[in-house]
């Protein structure tokens, strides 16, 4: 049974004292991968142009993140022993690393979380530079009084009474807390500024002490002892901070899931399923598996979506080219006898084809079924480059969108897939369960071959024309026959009951998956047909 990240912080974890003899071999396998990336980051200099295999579906992403993580090219690998961990398995290994660090320092186990949250949890990196220069460490990560003196929940003062800074309030010793900075302040003050902090979100693990200025640090020793009842969302987000800044762990994009993909020796590299919500994911960025395109395509490619897919739909949608000076005109009247207002060409709004050839004498309306391609690649102002990069754009949206339509159509059919193979077997003499399944699977394949298919229009736009012209010829080849199997396949899979050929749906099925899987092997070996 999946467990929260809340459910994962119990009151037996209080003092970071465990048994961690389950956890030594996850942990020595990371400790392992922790040091050969830190090792390459003590090595900027020895650069690597490995390009890495897409593993189970995940063409490489051929960029580094700027977040902190080692990713992508940091890895040599082209397999993926990728696991799949409930979060206490990594709460356990979070707070070992603790521990350890405490006992290495000789500090308090508060201040070895803020410093390996600095170090992005990277113990080497962190010992490195404490070694170097301890105090500047410190001071550089808010802990440095935390480190120098012992936490007391009293004031210094010998005073009887004294006023809170922050309410101008006078309050009596027991009613003062003090952190290590020896700010002090009340702590119906210092609750509030926590609950606020937390409620802020997971940005509250960095939230530092309430006097202007002081960069000490507020950790869960504060929050334990003002205010209790968020101690464990408070280290829930101390939980997310160490899965999102760790380069070998993800949180699972399923909708409500809570498990925790931590990859092996072989960094991360290709797709996971998670064992629990069943959803594929892209290890690198988070994504749906999105072969052949790279995570860094498929990024530029989302922002390009986000910024200018509402403004290509209504193009699509309300507006033509003039077939001869190729402004973008919108039909605000009933006749389809248009006249641009730029070269007052007239023409009709059906087939783009010349007024003068729709007249009675010419047979009419006989030319609107035809497409030609107009525009002159020739023209070189702005305008008609700006044209052509619209139009270029609006050709691969369109089919990416398509295909994603259709995915999402696929998907819904997958929900009354079961239904039907009841039907198929109840209405076919002797059948077992075992005989229906290729209904299933062609719609698996279906769900796969639609999604690979979108991804391929965003890997092409982004394919160099000039450069490598016969490739991309080649490529767009083997995306029309995809295509056109995938087509057929989807024809097969939504005939009736009662018309359906299992024979053809099985061999169509085991057709089109080839098919799909050499194309995305084609892309990852460079599209060198040799």
């Amino acid at each position: 049974m999946s467990m929260t990240p809340d459910e994962a912080f119990s009151s037996e974890d209080e003092d970071y004292e465990y048994d961690y003899s389950d956890d030594d071999d996850m942990e020595d396998q990371e400790e392992e991968d922790r040091m050969s990336m830190y090792n390459k980051r003590l090595a900027p200099h020895s650069s690597s142009s490995c390009t890495l295999s897409a593993g189970n579906g995940c063409s490489s992403s051929r960029y580094k993140t700027s977040n902190g993580k080692l990713m992508d090219s940091d890895f040599k690998s082209s397999s993926s022993d990728v696991r799949i961990l409930d979060a206490t398995e990594i709460v356990h290994s979070m707070k070992r690393r603790i521990h350890e660090v405490t006992d290495v320092l000789a500090i308090p186990p508060s201040a070895a979380g803020v410093l390996l949250r600095e170090h992005n949890w990277l113990k080497e990196s962190l010992y490195e530079k404490y070694y170097n220069n301890p105090e500047k460490t410190q001071e550089r990560c808010g802990v440095r009084g935390r480190c120098q003196s012992s936490f007391s929940s009293k004031s210094k003062t010998s005073t009887k009474k004294f006023q809170c800074e922050i309410c101008y309030d006078d309050y009596s010793e027991e009613e003062m807390l003090s952190v290590p900075c020896g700010h002090v302040f009340c702590r119906g003050c210092w609750g509030g500024f926590i609950d606020c902090s937390i409620k802020s979100g997971p940005s509250c693990v960095r939230m530092t002490c309430p006097q202007v200025g002081c960069k000490e640090a507020v950790t869960e020793d504060e929050v334990a002892i003002t205010a209790p009842g968020l101690l464990k969302k408070y280290e829930m987000y101390q939980l997310r901070s160490f899965v999102e800044m760790n380069a070998l762990t993800r949180w699972c994009p399923g909708p409500g899931c809570s498990k925790i993909a931590m990859a092996g020796s072989s960094g991360f590299n290709g797709v996971a399923t998670c064992h629990e919500c069943t959803t594929s994911f892209c290890l690198r960025c988070g994504e749906e598996p999105h072969s052949p395109a790279s995570c860094d395509e498929l990024r530029r490619w989302k922002e390009k979506c986000r910024n200018e897919s509402e403004t290509a739909n209504w193009i699509i949608a309300n507006t033509k080219p003039c077939p001869k000076c190729s402004s973008r005109i919108e039909k605000n009247q009933g006749c389809n006898h248009i006249t641009c207002q730029q070269c007052k060409y007239d023409f009709c709004w059906i087939c783009l084809q010349p007024w003068a050839d729709h007249g009675s004498n010419t047979g009419g309306y006989y030319k609107c079924n035809k497409y030609d391609p107009s525009g002159s690649s020739d023209d070189q102002s702005n305008t008609a480059r700006a044209k052509r990069e619209l139009d270029r754009y609006l050709h691969y949206y369109k089919r990416f969108h398509a295909h994603s339509e259709a995915q999402k159509f696929a998907k819904k059919q997958l929900k009354d897939t079961e239904a039907r193979m009841v039907l198929l077997q109840e209405s076919t003499n002797n059948s077992t369960w075992a005989d229906v399944e290729f209904l299933k699977s062609a719609v698996d394949q279906l769900v796969e071959c639609r999604r690979v298919l979108k991804y391929t229009y965003t890997f092409a736009y982004y394919m160099t024309d000039n450069a490598r012209s016969k490739q991309k010829e080649r490529f767009e080849h083997h995306q029309e026959m995809l295509e056109k199997f995938t087509e057929k396949l989807s024809e097969l899979s939504e005939k009736p009951l009662t018309e359906m050929d299992r024979t053809d749906v099985v061999n169509q099925t085991r057709v089109v998956d080839r098919f799909m899987k050499n194309i995305l092997t084609y892309v990852e070996d460079g599209m060198d047909e040799d």
